[in-house]
């Protein structure tokens, strides 16, 4: 195994403890079975989710946002992960695919800049979408 796949394995490692660690926190002091019987799975699946151990599936993920009226999209990040509507919009429009594969692989940018432009094209869509609802008005 290539010394990137290690690292990359590791990364994902590390997001699964995080994200667990913020399902724990998520939970409080309410038992573990009863988390478990809302989401309908064992306590066991449930448990090897919190301590990283196992990668939830894009379904589970949903299931926990509702059980903790939390952000799906937040815990999909935290995982490591595309939230599934995300990755049709990506699939479905070439443009936005291709803009995001050149800025990922474009050599001589930081992470910083990377960043930034990403930044700057969720401000566009912010000002399009505001420009959209001033026009129903």
């Amino acid at each position: 195994m290539g010394e990137s796949n290690v690292n990359a394995e590791r990364e994902q490692l590390l997001r699964q403890f995080d994200a667990g660690q913020h399902l724990k926190q998520l939970r409080g002091d309410r038992p573990l079975s009863e988390i478990s019987k809302l989401m309908n799975v064992s306590k066991g699946y449930l448990s090897e989710v919190e301590r990283g151990i196992r990668l939830p599936s894009d379904h589970f993920i949903g299931e926990i946002a509702k059980v903790y009226n939390t952000d799906v999209d937040d815990l999909f990040f935290r995982w490591g992960k595309i939230p599934i509507l995300s990755y049709h919009v990506i699939a479905e429009n070439k443009k936005l695919a291709k803009t995001i594969a050149e800025i990922s692989r474009r050599k001589g940018l930081t992470d910083e800049q990377k960043e930034r432009l990403c930044d700057s094209i969720h401000k566009a869509y912010k000002e399009v979408i505001d420009e959209i609802e001033a026009e129903k008005k």
